[in-house]
């Protein structure tokens, strides 16, 4: 079947690209800001916590805005805001006006993803919706990728207030693309892609209402999965740079190479869910992603590291668009962006939070390793519930 992407849902995509683009040039420098202004590795954690925090709230809250309102402005909060919200990193270095920032900068930056996934889930062809979903994580990690590797060359060579400023600007640009894109004033429309195949089964209604308990199971898997991104977050510049000991440009490398993992293997992942099935995927890809949590926490070198990173992307590519695609499934269009919100603000940034807030503690407790082995048991229990818990519906002959 042939895949049919629309201009507006290309500009959608872009958007939010540019948006992770902006964030990611500074999330991997992050840490070891904060580290050189002599904050602790626990605040670390409690920082970027509370910014994922500000995700809970604000990715909720803005999916419900859109669904209402249409998408246009909650993008223009998540691209203008957002970058406001960086550049008042700049002025500062008292820890209560950091946390505070990093509050609203959660609450800003949220705003493109219920709002933006929702609105793909929406026109998504309902036999593809892994597959549409793979393109979005295909772009945010080319996104991801492009902004980690030149991170650390600005932090080494510019200084850290140099990976604030280029980060603002980008998010400023997408704003940008925002006014330009979208002038009219009516909300961006939901007009679904139909997709012209033979009846394959049981196939997602457009008029169903939420199933509640299978939605909040797979929240809970979710959660489960993105603890181990909360410890990569938060400390893998710290275990490249203090164990390790590499430079603030090899950290960048990481974060690149675990950002083009994703890219090259999204896609590829999301149509294979459509095909066996999203359970599988989901399966799959915790497990992925356990073995290459526990790799980094018995590892010593610098390109064993690499390929543990590596490896964690493909976990996380295996993982999130069959994810994405079942909770796209078990909603109608006019929902989607609310869905999307509630699935990222109790799903994905709720497993951010525990790994990055715990982690600090476990760290500054008990050594790295342990930081990193307990996102290995955080997914061998979402395997346990995945398997147990989680439905699937397959479509075969696709």
């Amino acid at each position: 079947m042939k895949l049919t992407v629309s201009r507006q849902m290309i500009t959608v995509m872009s958007i939010m690209a540019l948006g992770v683009l902006a964030m990611s040039i500074l999330q991997p420098m992050m840490p070891l800001y904060l580290t050189s202004i002599g904050v602790t590795p626990e605040i670390v954690g409690l920082m970027l916590s509370v910014a994922m925090v500000g995700m809970v709230i604000g990715e909720s809250s803005w999916g419900w805005v859109a669904d209402k309102t249409g998408a246009k402005l909650s993008l223009r909060v998540g691209t203008f805001i957002s970058g406001l919200a960086v550049f008042c990193f700049v002025f500062t270095q008292n820890v209560a006006f950091i946390f505070t920032i990093f509050f609203f900068w959660g609450l800003a930056r949220s705003a493109l993803f219920g709002p933006g996934r929702g609105y793909i889930g929406a026109n998504a062809p309902v036999l593809r919706k892994a597959t549409f979903m793979a393109i979005i994580a295909m772009m945010m990690s080319a996104s991801r990728s492009i902004g980690a590797l030149p991170s650390g060359f600005l932090a080494d060579n510019l200084g850290f207030h140099a990976v604030f400023f280029v980060s603002c600007g980008i998010s400023l640009l997408a704003g940008i693309v925002v006014l330009a894109s979208f002038r009219q004033a009516q909300p961006l429309k939901v007009q679904a892609i139909t997709a012209r195949v033979p009846p394959l089964g049981d196939l997602p209604s457009s008029v169903q209402r939420v199933s509640y308990r299978p939605f909040a199971t797979q929240c809970v898997v979710t959660a489960l999965q993105f603890w181990g991104q909360g410890t990569l977050m938060g400390f893998l510049p710290l275990l490249a740079t203090q164990v390790v000991g590499v430079s603030a440009t090899e950290v960048g490398v990481l974060f690149t190479i675990y950002g083009i993992a994703i890219m090259l293997m999204s896609i590829p992942m999301g149509m294979l869910a459509d095909r066996i099935g999203k359970k599988t995927l989901m399966t799959f890809g915790l497990m992925i992603s356990g073995a290459a949590m526990a790799g980094m926490a018995f590892n010593q070198s610098y390109a064993w590291l690499m390929v543990f990173v590596l490896t964690s992307g493909i976990g996380m590519a295996t993982f999130s668009p069959a994810a994405l695609g079942m909770i796209s499934d078990a909603v109608s269009p006019k929902w989607q962006s609310t869905a999307m919100g509630i699935y990222g603000a109790f799903g994905e940034n709720i497993g951010i939070i525990a790994g990055a807030s715990l982690g600090g503690f476990i760290w500054i407790s008990w050594g790295p390793q342990s930081t990193f082995l307990m996102g290995t048991v955080a997914t061998a229990l979402g395997v346990v519930i995945c398997l147990a818990l989680v439905k699937d519906k397959v479509a075969t002959k696709l």
